[in-house]
């Protein structure tokens, strides 16, 4: 086994990163701003527990630590790459394909997804990074507190924008004791540009601005979706197969652009199956991604944004069935609300996959209508935190909406009740 010194290479942290990094409590959050440095806080705090020190605590080495982030992607992208980035010195082994770390003095750090809870269950753990941890279903703090006993009490930290009043709300976000919370705003971090900064300003605003930008927790009232219920409308076992797959589209780049497609069982029900959302990426690359995801699971019809007919022909000129979507916004909402209904049966007729599908219950728990300035709700969606949610009333809308005809050059097609 090879000898570490329990240092950490030279880096670069602003006050409030410090802090966090350097806390004691043994269940400690920085819930803060997009942007903030949350993820390379934490990376920094597991090198340090790696390594056998926290917070000035010697902690028993080697120790097992495990790093966990919603999905896949977030956690290979941001978690991952973040922590070799700094942890690289300290490094004996790497193991991609079980997304496991051996550190030169022997501790290692095991890497998963939150969505599926019970997969966690397993190895002994002295430590635990919960990254994006609002994003996760409350079951993964019961499960992840059960496996910090390897060398008696352990550790965990959370990183993470907040998203609503959820269950990091109601450990981090009340003074709890035991319970140790920064709140942290985007612009604190001295490394981001000001140009960045105000482009956040005047993308934000109201309610979602002070999440997305001040790190608060927001109670969103006047909710759109009152109906949805995580317990009632994810699932973690899909259907094997389905009577068609169909797809909703909406175009983003600043913004994200979300490709959500969705599977119709044989009870008529729709299984949201999988959820494509990314920011930053060109038509060119959807187009790509739509014809992976068609060649995947056999999609019959992209409905799609009407607002952009050049990138519905795009789509077409590649062989995708590709399509204008009914945008009416009313209608659309009061699709997806008549789908949310619990059936006699006891089951909705809108279902997610748990494993695949992360913006979406996100956006239901806070979309909610604007309000006029003497408090009371319009009838008009305040516009933000809603990109999965529109390509999902694309969606719904093209299987209840009504008849499709054949679309015309643009990829526009008409409806008729």
């Amino acid at each position: 086994m090879k000898s570490s010194a329990a240092t950490i290479p030279k880096i670069h942290l602003y006050q409030e990163q410090a802090d966090f990094i350097y806390d004691p409590c043994e269940a400690l959050a920085f819930v803060a701003g997009i942007g903030s440095g949350k993820s390379y806080a934490g990376a920094v705090r597991a090198l340090l527990a790696s390594q056998g020190r926290l917070a000035g605590q010697e902690i028993q080495i080697p120790n097992t630590g495990m790093v966990t982030a919603p999905t896949y992607r977030m956690l290979k992208d941001a978690s991952w790459r973040t922590f070799l980035q700094i942890a690289r010195p300290h490094i004996d082994k790497i193991n991609k394909s079980e997304m496991t770390i051996l550190m030169n003095n022997g501790s290692e750090v095991f890497f998963r997804t939150a969505s599926e809870p019970d997969n966690l269950r397993g190895p002994n753990l002295t430590w635990w990074w919960g990254d994006e941890a609002a994003y996760y279903a409350p079951e993964v703090q019961l499960v992840m507190i059960g496996r910090l006993r390897e060398h008696g009490d352990g550790y965990y930290w959370l990183t993470s924008t907040p998203k609503g009043r959820n269950w990091m709300w109601r450990d981090f976000g009340r003074d709890q004791a035991g319970y140790k919370c920064y709140s942290v705003p985007t612009w604190k971090n001295p490394f981001l540009t000001d140009k960045y900064i105000r482009s956040l300003l005047t993308k934000y605003t109201g309610d979602y601005a002070y999440q997305e930008i001040e790190g608060g927790f927001v109670s969103f009232q006047g909710l759109i979706y009152p109906e949805f219920d995580r317990g009632l409308h994810t699932r973690s076992v899909m259907p094997e197969q389905f009577k068609e797959v169909f797809a909703g589209v909406d175009w983003g780049y600043s913004n994200a652009g979300v490709i959500q497609v969705g599977g119709i069982d044989f009870d008529n029900r729709l299984w949201i199956l999988h959820e494509e959302y990314v920011e930053r990426r060109l038509i060119e690359d959807w187009v790509r991604v739509a014809q992976q995801l068609q060649e995947t699971w056999h999609i019959s019809i992209l409905w799609c944004d009407p607002s952009e007919p050049d990138y519905i022909r795009k789509m077409r000129d590649k062989g995708l069935n590709a399509v204008g979507a009914n945008n009416t916004v009313s209608t659309g909402i009061q699709a997806v609300k008549n789908r949310l209904v619990r059936q006699p049966d006891g089951m909705p007729r809108l279902l997610l996959n748990k494993s695949a599908v992360v913006h979406t219950p996100i956006e239901f728990e806070q979309y909610h209508w604007r309000k006029m300035r003497d408090g009371h709700s319009t009838e008009e969606p305040v516009k933000s935190n809603d990109h999965a949610l529109d390509s999902l009333r694309y969606l719904v809308m093209g299987i209840d909406g009504g008849q499709r005809s054949a679309p015309n050059d643009t990829g526009a097609a008409s409806w008729a009740g």
